[in-house]
């Protein structure tokens, strides 16, 4: 389908890929604008065509938007003309299993920690985000922790929601998709992304936003999310929610592909669990959260423009990291806040 954009009048008309290496150099020239504070290495460009265990992505990426809790992904770079089953499919089902071989984990964290010695900017980045000299090893804790896969495509492609549909326990919980939109006019560009980097950990291209909860229609459940977390966070995630039903018998927890929503006749707080922490988004404003949480012991996160818009629209909201089940006493005041503003409203 022929589209074009307009800028101070001017139109733009898109740019059809033809060839995937074309693309995946837009991609690697734009990875500030597409990532964010994202290190993005272009693993094609500077690790050669050495496969890793037969698996060659397009790209790594190290998110570092909760230093806390940086997630690493498998970046593969398609253009929406490829056959989904005969070329797509085969090659995520080969991040699966690399990511299922510890070995080939562990030579992963080794190729990039000696990339990081050759390449000042990497080195320097991921220096800075270790916040320590032990750069091999926050990298093998990150790719052993955050086992992600994102692709980005120039344009939707229908088997993605089906097989996200079949096959909920790997592209269900591992896949994110990004939709790269390229205009020109002359010597400029513009290019459209959906989602923004920053909301992918809620929402991706095949998934609805979070207040149509369409995602619903899939039976995902609690044990979904639980899955590979360790027992702690179970035991964290159960107080949470034994609190939240103390407070209100009445609220139901519906989980989606990406979180698991508080609902009092319309959703008051996500949780999205990870493996060793977890995120409690709830719709009150990061002032009053603070004001709550006064030990600073359970870390308020703010959220960007994009993310407020995401989660709930023009109502103020934030994230609560949570760690563990100490000043307890705060984070019940937090939830009752939570129910009572809702039913304020």
């Amino acid at each position: 389908m022929s589209m074009s954009v307009f800028l101070n009048g001017e139109s733009f008309e898109r740019v059809t890929y033809s060839s995937e290496q074309d693309f995946e150099r837009l991609v690697a020239e734009n990875a500030q604008a597409l990532f964010g504070g994202a290190i993005y290495i272009d693993a094609k460009r500077k690790m050669g065509t050495s496969s890793l265990g037969g698996t060659i992505p397009d790209g790594f990426l190290i998110d570092l938007s909760e230093p806390d809790d940086p997630q690493f992904y498998l970046v593969e770079v398609e253009l929406r003309s490829h056959d989904f089953f005969s070329h797509i499919f085969p090659q995520i089902t080969k991040f699966f299993a690399f990511y299922t071989n510890a070995q080939q984990r562990h030579r992963l964290a080794e190729t990039i920690f000696e990339l990081s010695r050759t390449d000042t900017d990497v080195a320097k980045r991921i220096r800075n985000a270790s916040s320590s000299a032990e750069v091999y090893k926050f990298l093998k804790d990150t790719i052993d922790n955050s086992q992600n896969i994102l692709i980005i495509i120039d344009g939707p492609k229908a088997e993605f929601e089906e097989i996200v549909r079949t096959y909920t326990d790997t592209w269900g919980k591992m896949v994110k998709v990004q939709i790269v939109s390229h205009f020109r006019r002359g010597e400029d560009s513009i290019l459209t992304i959906e989602p923004p980097f920053g909301t992918l950990s809620f929402a991706d291209a095949i998934s609805a936003p979070p207040e149509e909860g369409s995602s619903q229609e899939v039976s995902y459940t609690e044990q979904f999310h639980l899955d590979n977390c360790s027992a702690h966070v179970n035991d964290v995630y159960q107080r949470l929610k034994n609190e939240f039903l103390t407070i209100r018998r009445s609220l139901s927890f519906n989980p989606t592909k990406s979180y698991i929503g508080v609902s009092d006749t319309k959703n008051i707080a996500f949780i999205l669990l990870r493996k060793k922490r977890v995120r409690l988004t709830i719709l009150l404003a990061e002032d009053e959260t603070r004001s709550i949480l006064r030990s600073g012991h359970h870390r308020v996160v703010s959220h960007s423009q994009a993310q407020q818009r995401a989660w709930a629209g023009n109502n103020p909201n934030c994230s609560v990291i949570i760690d563990d089940t100490n000043n307890w006493d705060e984070i019940h005041d937090l939830l009752t806040r939570i129910v009572e503003k809702n039913q304020e409203g």
